[in-house]
């Protein structure tokens, strides 16, 4: 089952490629499959936040944004090699990660919880 994130100006992602201090913008659709998706956590900011995007300039996440952070299984990962001159070459398996920052004028959070809501076996 895939979930769908849909283009929105007001969701920003991070994930394994942008690192952790840098966010993009949501700017066309994509879908994440859900059978691989191995952990879930959502929260809300309670303050907010100084980001970089890849651009470099700085994104300013308010307060009370919603966040959906998944952490998905390993064969959804990839491999990368370890680039020490001093080291064998050998590859280190990466689990992959997307956190999506739904800013609070977004609509689109309560469309994607209750989609991830449907999957959730002892939901509230």
């Amino acid at each position: 089952m895939f979930i769908k994130v849909r283009k929105n100006s007001h969701i920003y992602m991070q994930n394994n490629d942008t690192g952790k201090d840098a966010i993009v913008p949501v700017t066309s659709h994509f879908y994440l499959n859900l059978q691989q998706v191995a952990e879930l956590s959502t929260y809300t900011l309670k303050e907010s936040k100084e980001k970089s995007a890849l651009d470099g300039k700085t994104i300013s996440i308010p307060k009370s944004t919603r966040v959906v952070h998944l952490k998905m299984c390993y064969n959804h990962g990839s491999n990368r090699l370890n680039n020490k001159e001093n080291a064998p070459k050998s590859s280190q398996f990466v689990k992959a990660y997307y956190t999506l920052f739904f800013l609070p004028d977004s609509s689109e959070y309560e469309r994607f919880r209750s989609a991830l809501d449907k999957f959730t076996a002892n939901a509230d």
